[in-house]
């Protein structure tokens, strides 16, 4: 049984790559030029995708999502950082707009007061709470019910017991879990705060508001910047790994374990790939010439360590994945 895959996109000619592998969920950012216009640094202040990881404009969307309906893929749009009331105009008309075309299955969110004004205008896609939501237990889960949400996104500091239990617990519920690219020494849907925490004589890297951003990601930017990773070797006190197990652990996190260890909810989990661009790799060009074997990682004769080596080019250290808790 193959995996179901849910693939973060940026451009529509990567539909028919997707399509040849039997791809049939993508995920992907909107924005347009007003937006960007108003509050730049996309990624913290409308869709946790940015620019680079993000389909622009309503003709560019169109052509998007009538290519996906070519392949039958659905389509599954991000609108999951905290919005300003500044920005709900706007919002609700960008959902508005993605939503009317029948490739789009749904929408991605963490917005409380988004969840609740789509549960008050009666919102007929899916919705999807983002791993920004910080779904920790089956409380979490219990809470989202109540807002007709369809699937949630796991956070990325769980392990595989605790995904277990809180399947196992609301069975009526659909689950995601990231694979690849899915690991981040921050909880996400507190990201910017703990970004701040990290780098307090660096005042840049804070998420203040959506004007006033001045960084996307301050902690890996900061680390970019000084050429000298100081700012991880402050983490590597608190989590107790070498240095270039701390690299290593900012590009990958695979969860290549997981599938295996979850086939017993194979009818309730999607994988998803974020892919949306990082300061060290092309995710996507990285990722694309393993997809059929990461497609099919469920099958135990899979050798994931070998997959790991084969993408990343070095030994699997153990750490920065749900199968670990090796850092948290």
């Amino acid at each position: 049984m193959s995996l179901d895959l849910n693939i973060g996109i940026d451009t529509i000619d990567k539909l028919s790559k997707l399509n040849t592998v039997g791809i049939k969920k993508v995920f992907c950012g909107y924005i347009d030029e007003t937006a960007r216009q108003k509050w730049p640094e996309e990624f913290c202040t409308l869709n946790r995708r940015g620019h680079n990881a993000s389909i622009i404009g309503k003709q560019q969307f169109k052509e998007f999502a009538l290519e996906s309906s070519k392949y039958d893929i659905s389509i599954y749009v991000t609108f999951n950082v905290v919005y300003t009331p500044e920005q709900y105009e706007w919002l609700l008309d960008a959902i508005d707009t993605v939503s009317s075309y029948d490739a789009v299955k749904g929408i991605i969110i963490s917005d409380m007061g988004l969840l609740i004004r789509l549960k008050e205008i009666n919102y007929n896609k899916e919705i999807i709470i983002s791993t920004g939501g910080t779904t920790f237990n089956s409380s979490a889960v219990s809470f989202y019910k109540q807002f007709n949400i369809k699937r949630i996104v796991l956070d990325r500091q769980l392990d595989i017991d605790e995904m277990k239990q809180i399947i196992t617990n609301h069975p009526d519920i659909q689950f995601e879990i990231f694979l690849m690219f899915g690991n981040c020494l921050f909880i996400d849907g507190f990201c910017s705060l703990m970004h701040c925490l990290e780098n307090e004589e660096d005042k840049n890297t804070c998420c203040y508001s959506p004007t006033e951003l001045l960084t996307n990601c301050g902690f890996i930017h900061k680390a970019q910047r000084d050429n000298s990773y100081k700012i991880i070797n402050k983490s590597n006190k608190k989590y107790n790994i070498n240095f270039n197990d701390n690299i290593n652990n900012l590009i990958t996190g695979c969860n290549f374990c997981a599938p295996q260890k979850l086939t017993d909810f194979s009818d309730n989990l999607t994988y998803k790939i974020a892919t949306r661009g990082s300061h060290f790799i092309n995710e996507f060009d990285t990722m694309y010439p393993f997809l059929q074997e990461i497609y099919n990682l469920e099958q135990t004769t899979i050798n994931r360590e070998e997959l790991f080596r084969k993408i990343f080019q070095y030994n699997c250290n153990g750490y920065g994945c749900y199968a670990s808790k090796k850092i948290i």
